[in-house]
């Protein structure tokens, strides 16, 4: 549902917060989230074993495209005949290709499903969708690393880094997949196109593959396995100390949507604060509900 921005009313509040309902179902979710280890620690399930495993199965795929593509791209050399050699020649290298580029498909078409059976069955915004808000986070972020403030955003289940890269991969993925079918199919492709297209096609497949590459392999590890090491994404749990350094915003809805739970009036009003300067109050009016069932921790 829309966001709406009103100015805030400094009468009742003096830090800008953002508002949203719980419904009984989001309040028992967020209370299975909140889990406490036996040494007394607490922790928080961020994913499900199925977005887990589904995340697993997107790292073989897009691993496996890579070292296959990189095996094509550099035949002539050689390092690429050192991995044509490993995967058994050129043929037999196409043909895993194709399989790995099958997988990635599948698990595309059920991320699109389930994407859409939150927005429209569930009636749950999908949390990668970019909000204005993440552009405020971007520029308040900008003006925290200038020493400009010592206030950082706060950010929700996804930052908007997160969702840069999460939105770079998948319309790289797209266009991969476009180019690749005009190679994998150029016989039934030119029926209705210019011959021209195929080999335009393998420019932009072999450019767009290595940029994915790049995105994948180099950013995205940095961020998760050296910049600030998270697992979470393998063990499914997050410290709550490392919730609400990295996730604050995320904690405090799932505390509170917590404590809401067993409320005799649904749904329960909830307010959660902002650390941004835009003195600005921001409404969201649709459920809170976090999707836990997409592979997009990648």
């Amino acid at each position: 549902m829309p966001e709406t921005v009103e100015p805030v009313n400094e009468t009742t509040s003096r830090m800008p917060t953002i508002t949203r309902y719980v419904n009984e179902r989001d309040a028992n979710a967020a209370l299975q989230n909140m889990k406490t280890s036996k040494d007394g620690s607490a922790y928080v399930v961020r994913f499900t074993l199925l977005v887990r495993l589904l995340h697993l199965l997107l790292l073989v795929a897009v691993t496996g495209l890579a070292f296959t593509g990189l095996a094509q791209i550099f035949y002539a050399n050689a390092l690429g005949r050192i991995m044509l050699s490993l995967l058994g020649g050129l043929e037999k290298t196409q043909n895993i290709h194709h399989a790995f580029a099958i997988l990635l498909a599948a698990l595309a078409i059920f991320h699109i499903l389930d994407s859409l059976e939150s927005l429209f069955v569930r009636q749950q915004r999908p949390p990668m969708l970019l909000r204005w808000i993440d552009f405020q986070n971007f520029f308040q972020m900008q003006v925290f690393n200038l020493g400009l403030t010592r206030k950082q955003p706060r950010f929700d289940r996804y930052s908007y880094e997160e969702k840069a890269v999460y939105w770079l991969v998948t319309l790289g993925i797209l266009v991969l997949g476009l180019t690749g079918i005009v190679q994998w199919f150029p016989i039934q492709v030119t029926e209705f196109l210019p011959g021209i297209v195929i080999p335009y096609a393998g420019i932009i497949h072999r450019w767009e593959a290595i940029l994915v590459i790049l995105v994948v392999f180099v950013y995205h590890l940095y961020q998760v396995l050296f910049r600030k090491p998270d697992g979470s994404i393998f063990s499914g749990k997050k410290t709550r100390a490392d919730m609400q350094m990295e996730h604050p915003l995320e904690l405090e809805y799932l505390e509170k949507a917590a404590a809401a739970a067993g409320s005799p009036d649904w749904p329960v009003r909830i307010e959660l604060n902002l650390s941004d300067d835009t003195g600005e109050e921001i409404k969201e009016t649709e459920s809170a509900s976090r999707d836990t069932s997409a592979p997009e921790g990648s």
